[in-house]
């Protein structure tokens, strides 16, 4: 059975008494907070997921209609009060139900019943997620300055040096020189796992072994490569998140 989580934003006791007592009845409905202030009902839902909100109109601070506005389009709403009046301007911000007190349990029920099936048509009608079943490139071909093609995979890459031009891939065993900008190839390397650490460097994360002041240290080649001023702060952000404290 799908469960509701709801709240109750009203600013008389006794009327969260009543709600409180109507919903621990139902058993598809689940009261997760009451509020008497609705400006502490606004924090809570920026937070907390919930389903169904039981409002009233009249409140200090924030009237029920101006918490509308300001709530996710997702969130269904039952408004219970005292008046009449504010049942048009309820009905223009979409609120599911009007509850006009005082209203019995098996009112209190039809509206229950009636956000159940709202939700359980919308979780039917929801599209499936996208899946991408094309397969992650593992390698890029590149043009050398000798007219050859060759297939680099970028496992193999260690860093890139921009050169005007032309750039260089560097691997443990090679160097592949080509007419080739770094933005084209910083738009083709997979972002999880190259950085860009200088204007003329691109560098490979598993490959660094280890970073000293403003130098990267490779594990298996004696070059270092600078990290420079622009690039540091995101340089290191990146590696924050895959670092272990």
């Amino acid at each position: 059975m799908k469960v509701i989580n709801c709240i109750i934003v009203e600013d008389e006791p006794y009327a969260i008494d009543i709600l409180s007592d109507f919903i621990s009845k139902v058993p598809f409905i689940n009261l997760t907070e009451t509020f008497t202030n609705p400006i502490e009902a606004l924090l809570y839902l920026k937070e907390s997921a919930t389903d169904l909100i039981f409002l009233d109109i009249n409140m200090p601070e924030l009237s029920g209609i101006d918490l509308i506005k300001m709530l996710p389009k997702s969130t269904e709403i039952i408004i219970t009060s005292a008046f009449s009046e504010f049942a048009l301007a309820g009905f223009e911000n979409n609120v599911l139900d009007y509850l006009l007190k005082p209203f019995a349990f098996d009112r209190f029920l039809q509206a229950s019943q009636k956000a159940l099936d709202k939700l359980i048509l919308l979780s039917v009608n929801k599209p499936a997620p996208v899946i991408d079943l094309q397969p992650k490139p593992d390698s890029f071909y590149l043009k050398t300055d000798h007219g050859k093609i060759v297939r680099i995979n970028f496992e193999d890459i260690i860093y890139i040096e921009g050169l005007k031009n032309y750039c260089s891939v560097f691997t443990e065993t090679e160097r592949h020189i080509s007419l080739v900008s770094m933005k084209t190839l910083v738009d083709t390397l997979p972002q999880e796992n190259f950085a860009r650490t200088h204007k003329s460097y691109i560098i490979a994360l598993k490959r660094i072994k280890a970073i000293d002041g403003n130098m990267v240290i490779f594990d298996k080649i004696k070059e270092k490569i600078p990290i420079g001023v622009t690039y540091r702060d995101s340089f290191f952000a990146l590696l924050n998140n895959k670092m272990f404290k």
